[in-house]
């Protein structure tokens, strides 16, 4: 049978068996032909694209190294981890609720902090408050509401007297 794929798709597996057939008789003649003249190979596109990936492969990776020889460092990596972490806190005493951000060891457990601006011990790690976008503390086993929050409603609550219904109408239950 010749190289001509079928046009039928009903006929593809029998081609495919048939050639299947005849592969092991192509790489005999494939092999002889590689004894006879070994320079054959590079008269394949498929060797050509496959050497082409190969050097490319390689011209990035020496791109990758040159330009980590020239940057100041000597080298491209990653920055090292630093001993400290940059972490926000605020106070939760009500009379100062002051927010700062603190330098404290990586494995830092020993809360509360003293506080830069009432001295008190009320110093927790800090919450973005996503209604008023202010910074609150969350010590453990508090809710995470934002006092800020909860004041501005207590006054509005208590500024504004509350609508009470009239009682219905006999005629009108409604």
């Amino acid at each position: 049978m010749g190289d001509k794929l079928p046009m039928r798709l009903s006929d593809l597996p029998h081609h495919v068996r048939e050639r299947l057939a005849e592969l092991p008789g192509r790489w005999r003649a494939v092999r002889e032909g590689f004894r006879e003249d070994p320079a054959r190979i590079w008269h394949s596109p498929l060797t050509r694209i496959a050497a082409l990936i190969v050097l490319g492969f390689i011209a990035v990776v020496g791109a990758v190294k040159l330009a980590g020889a020239l940057t100041p460092g000597g080298q491209l990596r990653a920055e090292k981890p630093t001993r400290v972490a940059t972490v926000y806190v605020a106070c939760t005493n009500p009379g100062c609720r002051v927010s700062y951000t603190a330098h404290v060891p990586r494995n830092f457990k020993n809360w509360p902090l003293k506080c830069e601006k009432c001295g008190q011990a009320t110093v927790y790690r800090a919450t973005l408050c996503p209604t008023c976008r202010r910074w609150f503390a969350t010590p453990p086993g508090a809710g995470t509401l934002c006092p800020f929050c909860q004041e501005r409603e207590r006054a509005a609550a208590t500024s504004q007297p509350e609508h009470r219904r009239a009682a219905p109408d006999e005629e009108d239950p409604w």
